[in-house]
Parts: structure tokens; C-alpha cells; sequence
């Protein structure tokens, strides 16, 4: 039975260790205009996500963090989203793992990054023990993956709130089973029936999905997912997920193919590669960096960041 989280006591655990939604701060054009923000906005929820980052701090992984933090003492994010590859090259091996320290908590050490890190597993995570993963959720004060998927809802003011749902696309994606013994074992099936029993009850007025393997991607090494076009893409659209977010290429992408949901990968937290356009990009750019999300009930604004503090792209849709 896959865990979901109480809104009000994710609202009591942030009011502890991050800013509270009601006390969530500036819209992050603020950020991108280079304006002090007024501190104290209600009705919007900010947030950060990165993907593909655990490298003892190198290829550009420090810098990352350092500019997370410089922009979270404007945007004080509520909670950060890591899309996976938590950990190179061959994930956590326990709870114990010395990547624990020196990929993540010696790492990401501003007052602005100990919130909530929502996560969950990609390709490189499977190579260690990914219950390690879970696992660490018990004994972190910030690192949370309850189960290899999940749901959890937020508040974005009095009367909307955004619907978040993590997936394990790692068995989904059926070439990663001749590379990974666990991945499987996992029923698959079950995952689907779940989404699908998640979304159809979904009443928030946002819903966003979040997986390691991008549905669409112009990155030349994975390109797009035939298999996660067929299996995501209909109930994405079916249910009316606004967002879909992922890591896996290393790299920052835009994708929007017809329909409604826009498809972003944020998988640059250290190392990057090539990338190219391809007829649904609006944005790619092989830089480390992250993104910032902000939300209020009527609009969404997405800005990628690079490791050097620099907004590079940003878009906006409504509702």
C-alpha cells in the first residue's frame, strides 16, 4: 500500500523546517528581473527541481547548490523535487553509504536547501540498493522517499491546492531489466493501476507528475520514450496533468508536443551533455543548472537557473 502524505502534517513539517505556504514568499519574476522581492506573498507555492546531481560535489554539482541557496533567499522555496540519478555512478549501497555525506548533506548545506527534498529513483540508483533510498527517509530530516511511487498533495492558498505524483519509471522502461536485477521484480501493472485510480480521483485544481525517464526529450543519447508515450502520455492527457517533469538526460529542456501537458526535464544538478532541437522543443541547454517553479491558483512560471545564478529560459501557462 503506497504512502500518502497528510497535508496538514507536510504543512506542520514545513513550518519547521522551511517557510510556511501561507509566509511563502515572492513571485520568482522577481528573481529573473533581478528586483528585491517583498517578503511575506500569500497564495504561492515555490519550489525547486533538480535531477541527476550526485558527484561529490563535482562537475559543477557545488555551484549548483551554491545558486539554489542564493536564490532561495529570495524565493524561499517551500520543498525541492529531485527527478533522480541521485547518486553516481552506482547509487547507495545502505543508509550508512559515505554518499549520503558527500554527495547530498555536505553538499546542499544552505539554510535555503533543508526543507523537504521529494525524490524519487532513477536508472543509477538501481545499480545500488535503491531501498537504501527509502530507507534514508526515516532517519533525514529532509529526504523523503516513502515508497518507489507515491502521492502527496500541497496547499497553494485557502481554497486551491496541487496534486503531486511520483513514479518509479525505471520499470516501466522494459531494455532496463537486462541491466538491473530488482527492476524486474517490480509489478509494473500495479504501478499503472495506480496512477491511473490516483488521477481519477484527483480533484486538485494542478496535478503534476513527476519521473526519472522523460516522455519526450531532444537529448541525441535517449531522444524520446516510445514506450512512455504509449504508457503515460494518454492518462497525462486523460486526467488533465498540466506538468510533467523529469531528469535523466543531463541537460534543461522544454518540451510541449500537441496537447496539454508540457513535458520538462531538469536533470543538470552536475554533469551535462550534448543536446539538439527536435520539432516539440521551445527550450534545451546542455548547462548545469535547475529549475524554480512558482505557482499561485491561476498560473504557473517555470525558470531555469544555471550554475552561475543566471536565468536562461523561462515560460508561464495558466489555468
Amino acid at each position: 500500500m503506497h504512502f500518502r502524505l497528510i497535508p496538514a502534517i507536510v504543512l506542520a513539517t514545513f513550518l519547521h523546517s522551511c517557510q510556511s505556504f501561507q509566509k511563502t514568499t515572492n513571485d520568482l519574476t522577481t528573481v529573473v528581473n533581478k528586483v528585491p522581492a517583498k517578503l511575506g506573498k500569500k497564495g504561492t507555492l515555490n519550489f525547486f527541481v533538480i535531477g541527476d546531481w550526485g558527484r561529490n560535489g563535482s562537475h559543477h554539482q557545488k555551484e549548483v547548490a551554491e545558486q539554489m541557496n542564493e536564490i532561495g533567499k529570495m524565493i524561499h522555496p517551500n520543498f525541492i523535487i529531485s527527478t533522480g540519478d541521485n547518486f553516481y555512478p552506482n547509487g547507495v549501497g545502505s543508509v550508512y553509504d559515505k554518499q549520503w555525506l558527500s554527495s547530498f548533506e555536505n553538499i546542499y548545506t544552505g539554510k535555503h536547501l533543508q526543507c523537504k527534498w521529494y525524490a524519487v529513483l532513477g536508472n543509477h540508483d538501481y545499480r545500488g540498493t535503491p531501498q537504501a533510498e527509502l530507507d534514508y527517509s526515516k532517519k533525514s530530516l529532509r529526504w523523503t522517499m516513502p515508497d518507489r511511487y507515491y502521492t502527496l498533495t500541497q496547499k497553494i492558498d485557502d481554497s486551491t491546492s496541487v496534486r503531486f505524483i511520483f513514479l518509479d519509471s525505471n520499470p516501466l522502461v522494459i531494455k532496463n531489466h537486462n541491466y538491473y536485477s530488482d527492476m524486474a521484480l517490480q509489478d509494473t501493472v500495479q504501478q499503472l493501476k495506480w496512477l491511473d485510480s490516483v488521477l481519477v480521483h484527483a480533484k486538485e485544481k494542478w496535478k503534476i507528475v513527476i519521473a526519472h525517464h522523460p516522455v519526450y526529450s531532444s537529448n541525441p543519447r535517449h531522444g524520446n520514450s516510445a514506450r512512455l508515450i504509449t504508457l503515460l502520455r494518454p492518462k497525462l492527457e486523460k486526467y488533465g496533468v498540466q506538468l510533467y517533469l523529469s531528469g535523466h538526460d543531463h541537460d534543461l529542456q522544454h518540451q510541449k508536443p500537441a496537447g496539454t501537458v508540457d513535458y520538462v526535464i531538469s536533470g543538470a544538478g552536475s554533469q551535462t551533455r550534448r543536446t539538439t532541437e527536435h520539432l516539440t522543443t521551445k527550450f534545451t541547454r546542455d548547462v548545469s543548472g535547475f529549475a524554480a517553479i512558482s505557482l499561485t491558483s491561476d498560473s504557473l512560471k517555470l525558470y531555469f537557473i544555471d550554475y552561475t545564478g543566471t536565468p536562461i529560459y523561462s515560460f508561464s501557462k495558466g489555468k
